[in-house]
């Protein structure tokens, strides 16, 4: 089937190398490696789904998150390359809110030698504030089932997702999480200014034919779990968001962390939009227009890596 190639971080020598990012050389050649013309431009590949007409061998490259370094790394190899692609874009940053999920892998990628160090901070912390959400978690987690999915991840990563998603919850998680960087004198707002587009980049990718579509306005990482009128409210933002700058409501979107529901999709259709994206490409049932898969980049350079040894 026809699919989207995920992407999040990269580096260079202004965006520091975090776990899971890659370069412009990195994108180089996963492009040359599943071939120029295999790629579809996103609005080509857009208009191709909407008609039910992708073939598949249909690839589009897909952008979460509107991070800079996405902005200035990853662009000038597409422009090189004459390719446009979808940007899918949560809303909060560009309205002055400091979204803790990327602040806190900025602090665990410039504040730590690796992040098996960085855990090994985390868990100890969660031991001495939170013993018995940590017994839980150690007692009950499978690390050969949960997020089986994503089989880049290490058993440390998929612990640790475990348990700030499933255990922990969000204020005990952001409670540890503040200690570690108070401790370290980390400075949030200097590190926001380091990670997001700004509305002139999402206004020049437009202009450049690119896709701007939506994912939610603070990016909950368990949207799921919010009532039909929580979700609306995250997307309804996130729409009046994009469309002031784009000047055109968007009808595209990804789900962020693979988080919906029956109620995100009849939302998300009420509100106009046609085309969206899950993050895996797990066999999905009823399939909707709403749930088209994506392979992250991480896998596809694994596989690549494999073949050429």
């Amino acid at each position: 089937m026809a699919f989207g190639v995920m992407f999040h971080h990269f580096y260079d020598q202004t965006h520091p190398k975090g776990q899971g990012a890659i370069s412009a050389d990195d994108l180089e050649r996963l492009i040359a490696k599943i071939g120029r013309d295999a790629i579809l431009p996103a609005q080509d590949w857009a208009e191709r789904a909407r008609a039910n007409m992708l073939e598949p061998s249909d690839i589009c490259l897909t952008f979460d998150d509107a991070l800079l370094c996405q902005y200035d790394v990853a662009r000038p190899v597409l422009e090189a390359y004459g390719l446009t692609a979808f940007w899918f874009v949560y809303s909060s940053v560009f309205e002055g809110n400091q979204e803790p999920l990327e602040l806190y892998r900025y602090f665990r990628t410039t504040r730590y030698e690796t992040v098996d160090a960085f855990y090994g901070d985390f868990f100890k912390r969660t031991v001495a504030e939170a013993s018995e959400a940590f017994a839980e978690a150690a007692a009950s987690f499978n690390a050969d089932t949960y997020l089986a999915e994503f089989a880049f991840y290490t058993r440390e990563d998929r612990f640790f997702r475990y348990l700030r998603d499933d255990v922990l919850g969000p204020d005990r998680y952001h409670a540890i999480m503040r200690g570690l960087m108070e401790d370290a004198g980390f400075d949030l707002a200097e590190a926001a200014q380091a990670l997001w587009m700004t509305d002139a980049h999402l206004s020049q990718l437009h202009s450049d034919g690119h896709v701007i579509g939506l994912h939610s306005y603070s990016h909950p990482t368990r949207l799921a779990e919010l009532s039909k009128d929580g979700q609306s409210e995250e997307y309804r933002r996130n729409f009046k968001h994009l469309a002031q700058i784009l000047g055109e409501a968007p009808k595209t979107m990804s789900h962020p962390c693979n988080s919906y529901n029956s109620d995100t999709l009849d939302l998300l259709q009420e509100m106009g939009v046609t085309l969206g994206f899950r993050s895996n490409m797990a066999e999905c049932a009823d399939r909707s227009p709403l749930e088209f898969p994506r392979e992250d980049h991480a896998t596809l350079i694994a596989n690549s890596a494999g073949t050429q040894a």
